[in-house]
């Protein structure tokens, strides 16, 4: 991928309680699903990878850099703030480590479209936030305003930023949140 660098972040925090086991280290085709979107951007030409929340064993596990979430236990925003704070570059690609089948394709369609916005979100039947580009420079101070008073939702914070939407493959974005969505369809080409 041409253009600036940027940095994709990937969010291993949440608490795992529909998956019985840790969401990020559940493996897929033989690789823990974290890893396999870590691997996605690397192919994308991330520059940076960082991990967010959970355990700096947890993190020590992939391929990429741990980060301390700042806001531990209050929801992907929390998430969203610690990368961009964190990041070396201006633009940060945010993704849920539950989405196995992530593509390179579809990180490089969000960073590519954020010069035209101030963030990018990835669309399928519906809007996907942990599936988002987002610039640091345009987006930090209006998402910790948001953040201050409360607000904890993506979606709901993003509304006061200039959004793009990119068109993706509902199959790249799929959530495995517990081990029967993968035992659903087995064949993930067809969907």
């Amino acid at each position: 991928m041409s253009g600036a660098e940027f940095t994709v972040a990937i969010l291993i925090g949440g608490d795992s309680s529909r998956m019985g086991s840790d969401k990020a280290l559940y493996e897929v085709e033989g690789q823990a699903m974290a890893q396999r979107v870590a691997d996605a951007a690397t192919r994308a030409g991330a520059s940076e990878i960082m991990f967010i929340g959970g355990t700096p064993a947890r993190g020590k596990k992939f391929s990429g850099t741990w980060k301390k979430d700042l806001f531990p236990g209050e929801g992907p925003l929390g998430g969203v703030i610690t990368a961009l704070k964190s990041s070396a570059n201006d633009s940060v690609v945010v993704l849920s480590c539950d989405m196995p089948f992530i593509t390179d394709a579809v990180i490089a369609s969000l960073v590519k479209a954020l010069p035209e916005a101030q963030a990018t979100v990835g669309r399928t039947d519906r809007l996907n936030w942990l599936c988002a580009a987002w610039s640091k420079e345009e987006c930090l101070q209006t998402l910790e305003s948001v953040w201050k008073r409360k607000e904890r939702a993506v979606h709901r914070a993003a509304v006061l930023l200039d959004v793009a939407e990119v068109p993706v493959p509902a199959v790249a974005v799929r959530n495995i949140n517990s081990p029967a969505d993968l035992a659903a369809d087995n064949d993930t080409t067809n969907l």
